[in-house]
């Protein structure tokens, strides 16, 4: 059986959202809620910069969206 390939794990979470606030930032992907097995390198995501507060995980493709 083939390993999966990133574009798959990244095609499981093109529906995933996550909504954040303002004390959860920094903001990194995997969030400390996510089991160790399937986590990803951690990466911190600029979602505080983006002009529609908004930030997809370049990794798994979570979107995350930041909530007033």
């Amino acid at each position: 059986m083939k390993a999966p390939d990133l574009k798959d794990y990244k095609s499981l979470n093109a529906t995933r959202e996550v909504v954040v606030k303002a004390q959860d930032l920094p903001l990194h992907c995997p969030t400390n809620e996510n089991a160790l097995w399937c986590a990803h390198p951690k990466v911190f995501l600029p979602i505080d910069t983006s002009p529609d507060k908004t930030y997809r995980c370049p990794y798994c493709g979570t979107l995350y969206r930041l909530m007033n």
